[in-house]
This record gives structure tokens, sequence and C-alpha cells, in this order.
């Protein structure tokens, strides 16, 4: 009897995947049996709503950096031609088709004022708006945002916006834009032209009464913004990002109370041009912030870094550091153990990356002839493991070398030829993990 308990025991810590039940003649003996997994973070580098990504209307990429995501400025001139008409055909589907057919959602951000650009004030509202030159930044024109006409196209917009779009799987998130140079919520160093708080509210909550499945972003935390599910964008990412510093973008969310909004909404932005092709670089440099220390600070998913993408890190090792760089960010789960006893699998899953997975979630277990257990997840933060899932997989084909049982994760909120893979070693065992 001792013989045979170690055999069985050695058995079960060599093949942990093996499961079901142990023939003994013509009987078949139930048993328990637990399950390890191995964790492998390498293989989510494309996982959906994380990492870094690119913006192709500044060039075609020339290494082909891991990437689910790019990004896409668009003037509200190309959006909207009156006060109540709007050009998404011709201004924003093309964008969308084109990402989609790389595998990519698109983080997208409309404005009316790009430095060194013309400007993106519709057409039906020039003469109406007055426009200040400026010379800083490279240059532009500044439009009047407390202007009645231009307020109340940007409502009008907001509103068909939402209606067009919110849900659409194409979009991984919107950040605001609008407002202020590239967008960015600021008209420094003219202050004085940027609105109030009270029209700040105003179009805040135009977008989160627009928007109640797509993602938000805005620059910082103003007016009323802590209080709503927008997330915030950084972007001059690990170069004013973390310190002593009142305005950085981490001590600006502590002091507005904003510390702990990455729990619900998503932290993004674009690491610093200025440091794009220095930061990973082995030998320290004074002129960035540690990228390690910014992002377990903000907790940060997704950022832009077209120097990635463009040929702007030069040796391979560089390249690797990036590529580890951008694993850092966001979620990544993993399924540490699970054990089946009596018709029931308790899975243990366990977010091992620095933010969750904002959009709803869910946990699939398939046999080889198709039938599907769907189980809906809840939100994991990072390190939580919370109470295992239970499934009832009676209904499932019992386990053997014909037969075995696939986990995967799925979402509505990706595209159809997008996969969310668990951070885990997929295996060759009777369960296993896409």
């Amino acid at each position: 009897i001792v013989r045979i308990q170690t055999f069985l025991m050695i058995f079960l810590v060599i093949t942990p995947l093996f499961t079901g039940c142990i023939e003994t003649g013509e009987q078949e003996e139930p048993i328990e049996l637990e399950f390890e997994f191995t964790f492998d973070l390498e293989r989510t580098a494309e996982n959906p709503l994380r990492g870094f990504y690119t913006n192709y209307d500044w060039g075609e990429p020339v290494y082909d950096f891991p990437a689910s995501l790019e990004f896409a400025y668009i003037p509200l001139s190309e959006l909207m031609s009156g006060p109540s008409n709007f050009t998404f055909d011709t201004g924003l589907e093309p964008r969308l088709l084109a990402a989609e057919g790389r595998s990519h959602q698109i983080i997208l951000r409309p404005y009316i004022d790009y430095p060194t650009k013309a400007s993106g004030l519709p057409a039906f509202l020039e003469g109406q708006v007055e426009m200040r030159s400026y010379s800083e930044h490279g240059g532009g024109m500044s439009p009047d945002y407390n202007n009645l006409e231009l307020r109340a196209a940007l409502s009008s917009f907001i509103q068909a916006f939402g209606q067009a779009y919110d849900g659409d799987t194409r979009i991984a998130l919107i950040q605001l834009g609008l407002l202020g140079f590239w967008g960015e919520w600021h008209t420094w160093p003219h202050s004085e032209w940027f609105p109030n708080d009270e029209y700040l509210t105003e179009v805040l909550n135009a977008y989160d009464d627009s928007f109640n499945e797509t993602l938000l972003q805005v620059r910082y935390p103003v007016a009323n913004s802590q209080n709503l599910e927008i997330g915030f964008h950084d972007d001059s990412f690990a170069h004013s990002t973390i310190g002593d510093v009142e305005w950085y973008f981490h001590p600006r969310l502590l002091s507005s109370g904003a510390g702990e909004h990455w729990k619900k909404s998503p932290i993004g932005g674009e690491l610093r041009p200025e440091v794009q092709q220095s930061i990973f670089e082995d030998s320290p440099n004074s002129q960035h912030q540690n990228f390690t220390q910014c992002v377990e600070a903000t907790h940060a998913s997704m950022l832009l870094n077209y120097a990635a993408f463009s040929g702007g890190l030069n040796s391979s090792n560089e390249i690797k550091n990036a590529e580890a760089a951008a694993l850092s960010l966001g979620y990544a789960l993993h399924i540490s153990h699970a054990t089946l006893s009596n018709n029931q699998l308790n899975i243990t899953i366990v977010n091992q990356g620095i933010a969750p997975f904002y959009y709803p979630l869910s946990l699939q277990l398939m046999d080889s002839a198709n039938n599907t257990l769907t189980h809906d997840l809840p939100q994991y933060l990072p390190g939580q493991t919370g109470s295992p899932i239970t499934l009832d997989v009676s209904s499932l084909l019992q386990l053997n070398n014909e037969s075995i049982w696939i986990l995967s994760l799925h979402s509505d909120y990706i595209l159809p030829n997008q996969e969310i893979l668990f951070a885990t070693t997929p295996g060759n065992g009777l369960i296993q993990v896409k």
C-alpha cells in the first residue's frame, strides 16, 4: 500500500496535467487532483490593450516591435463639417479599417490646435471663432475656447461621436483631446487662454455621458475628472512623471486625490520623445527618469513609443530592454493552479501585472467536442488572486488522451482576430492553457 501511494504521488508531481480518473479493472475510481502551472510573461507580448504602440501617420514601422495598438491624432475639421454634420465616414473610418487590417485597435485623439500643423478648426467656424497666434512649440493658432459657437460645436461633436462609436471594438480608448495645444489640455505658457473649470467640467461630463463602454483618458486630473470613470495619459512619461515637483504627473495625481484612479480607469500616454532613443540603453542617462519606477508609481497600461518601431533602438540589447519594458505594462493574468474533484474544477487566477484588464472579461473552458463553459471574471488588481473560479464540468467530455480541455480568456471588447493570452505556459497535458 505504501509503495502504491508513493508511486501515485510521484506520478502526480511528474504529470500535473493528468486528470479525470484512474482505471482499475472494470471500474474507474475518481480522485482529487491538483495542477500547477508555469508563469510565462513573454507569450503575452501582443496581448490587447497593453504595451507600446506607434503612430502610422508618422511613418511605417521599420522594426516589427510587438504591438496590439496604434495611435492617431485627428483634426476636428476632418470629423465635422457643420453644427450637426459629421464626416466620420471619411475622417475616421479609413483609419479604423487600416488599423483593424493590422490586427490593431486604435487609440485616437481629436484636436483643434496642433503646434506646427494647420488648424483643425472646422471650416464652418472659421471667421466666427477668434484665433490667437503663438510662436512657442513651433507656433500655431489657438482658438477662443470660450466662444459660444465653438462650445456648442464641441458639445454636438462629443454626443454624436459617442452615439456612433461607443463600444466599437476597433477603438481601444479615446483621449478626450479637443482643448489646448496638441489636444493636451494646456496652453502653456499662455495659461490665460485655457478654459476655466466650469467649462472643463462640461466637456468631461459630455464625454462621460456619451461613452458608457469605450474607455476614456484625459491629460490631467482637472475639474471633476477624478470623480468620473476617465483615466489619464502622461505625455511626458519618464521625463516628468515622478518626483517632488508639484506639476509632474504622479504628484499631480496624488495631490488631486486621483492616486488610486488607475484601479478603475487606465493610465497611458507617451514616452517623452526626447528620451525614447536613450532610455533603454544600458548606461544611465540623466535626461530621463527610471522607467520601472515610473510604471510602478502610475500603473501604466500602454504608451506611445515611436522610436521602438522606427529604428530608434540602436542595439540588440536595447531592443531586448525595450521589449521587457513593454511587457511590464498593464495586466498579466496567470493561472497559478487548479484542482479537480467530483466534477468541480477550481481555477486560481492571479494578476502578475501592474494594472487590471479594464473591459469585461470571461474565462472559457472547452473540451475536444467544442462543448464550452463560460464564467465572467472579476477585475483582478495587481498581485490579487481572489477566490478560485469554480466550474461544474459534468457536461464536458471526460478527459483522456483523445479528449483534452482548453482554458482561454475572452472579451467582447477586442477585435475578432485578437487573442488575450494567459501569462501561463500552454502545457501539453490533458488540461491546457491558451
